[in-house]
């Protein structure tokens, strides 16, 4: 007798569905600790600016009797933000809101909450990966190609970092700051040790046993069993070091063949890189580099070298098909003259940003103004043996402010008719905030770049 198994009842079956919901994984926001919030007024324009008076220049020789000096002057440096809004919005029926389970527009919310800190977290690392004080690998390198596999947090970069930011007059987290004064007795209070943002691979390396046992002090072991940042995980040399893994991990994308044939791809999930013959400015070889972004995050994490494309003549465009991969999109960057160039990122600008999947883009002409691509890793070169470089932020007192007229604010339309709506089908939720962070000083404000013994 056949036996009757499952999938042939399966249309007489009642449809069970937990009443507890999958929790979603946790993220550790960690950059809003490192910045200071800074309100601004209503009818103050787009632009936030901060001066600062420069020191003066000490006198190099002692007066001279009777005769006065040559008068000293001071300068002003002035710091400047341009204010970004960001928003979102989700639109739900009113037959959504009734057949749904779970209480949908509760949900909702949580969806936007969770939505807006990573947007707040993300635009402030942002700008923070657009510091000039940068430090790659162990110091010996000049870029994040040059980085190799065995440049990992040990004591020596940390000490290193600590001598730039103390050389720099940057105070530690809580010290002084301002004028020049003299060390009496005893130490500054709560000055005596700089924010340290950095994701779990990194963590992992710096709590080695093997390597840093005696160094390295756990959160759980403080004298007064208090952490002053959320997220933190311990203290070292002089840096109380706070765990995000919602860091950017910089890969490379596709391969380390620079010459691509038209036609043809540069590496898995690539796209296709063809020439039209008719209607473009371009002439020669053509030198462009391709990033990626994990839409859930938004960071330009995958990054390709400089490929080159032959146009075979004059007058010709350029096409990118690319693949479509769901949750990615693609920003593309060509040299800024129409016969190309040497490949170098300075000489390349932003033509097209947040492709989406499956769609193909056309360059007719490369801009000569526009944003730079961001430096991508050479895995082949320098043998990684984990192919993701990752930063490392080192912030001092003041370094950072978030610049803005409002945080996050949240709307939700009504349940009742309404012009737009007069039968009441349809409910809104969203958020939006006004602002932007701004590096007060860059030289309190220092990343470091390494390669790690852990992750994928």
């Amino acid at each position: 007798m056949p036996l009757i198994v499952n999938s042939g009842i399966t249309a007489d079956q009642e449809k069970y569905l937990a009443k507890k919901l999958i929790d979603r994984s946790y993220l550790k926001l960690s950059m809003s600790a490192a910045v200071e919030k800074v309100a601004m007024r209503e009818g103050s324009g787009l632009q936030a600016f901060m001066v600062r008076y420069q020191r003066m220049a000490t006198p190099q020789a002692t007066l001279t009797e009777g005769t006065p000096p040559p008068s000293s002057t001071f300068s002003l440096q002035e710091v400047s933000v341009t204010l970004d809004q960001w928003g979102d919005w989700l639109e739900i029926s009113d037959v959504a809101q009734l057949t749904a389970m779970h209480p949908i527009m509760e949900q909702a919310r949580e969806l936007l909450a969770d939505n807006a800190a990573r947007v707040m977290d993300r635009e402030i690392t942002v700008v923070m990966l657009a510091g000039t004080a940068v430090v790659f690998g162990d110091g010996s390198v000049a870029t994040r190609r040059a980085i190799t596999g065995a440049m990992r947090l040990n004591e020596t970069v940390l000490h290193n970092a600590k001598v730039t930011l103390s050389l720099a007059g940057a105070p530690p987290i809580g010290g002084p700051s301002g004028d020049a004064r003299v060390v009496k007795t005893g130490s500054y209070l709560n000055g005596n040790d700089y924010l340290a943002i950095c994701g779990p691979e990194v963590c992992a390396d710096l709590m080695q046993p093997a390597v840093n046992l005696g160094t390295f002090v756990s959160q759980a072991l403080y004298a007064n069993q208090k952490n002053l940042y959320n997220n933190e995980v311990g203290k070292w040399l002089g840096f109380r070091f706070v765990e995000s893994n919602f860091l950017p991990r910089f890969g490379l994308f596709g391969n380390t063949t620079t010459s691509v044939t038209a036609g043809a791809d540069f590496g898995t999930g690539t796209p296709v890189c063809n020439v039209i013959t008719t209607g473009g400015a371009f002439n020669g070889t053509i030198f462009f580099k391709i990033t990626r972004k994990n839409i859930l995050r938004g960071f330009e994490e995958d990054i390709s070298i400089a490929h080159t494309l032959a146009t075979g003549g004059a007058s010709r465009q350029l096409t990118f098909a690319f693949p479509a991969t769901a949750g990615f999109v693609y920003n593309v960057y060509v040299d800024t003259t129409a016969t190309g160039g040497a490949g170098a990122d300075s000489g390349m600008r932003l033509v097209a940003e947040n492709v989406a999947p499956g769609a193909t883009t056309t360059v007719s002409a490369a801009p000569t103004v526009g944003r730079f691509p961001p430096d991508n890793i050479n895995i082949t070169a320098n043998a990684l043996p984990i192919p993701r470089i990752h930063p490392v932020f080192l912030v001092a007192q003041s370094a950072l402010a978030w610049v803005g007229f409002y945080d996050a604010k949240f709307y939700t339309t009504g349940s009742g008719a309404e012009k737009s709506d007069p039968l009441a089908q349809k409910r809104t939720v969203g958020w939006k905030f006004f602002g932007k962070t701004v590096i007060k000083d860059q030289d309190r404000l220092l990343r470091l770049e390494l390669a790690t013994g852990f992750g994928t």
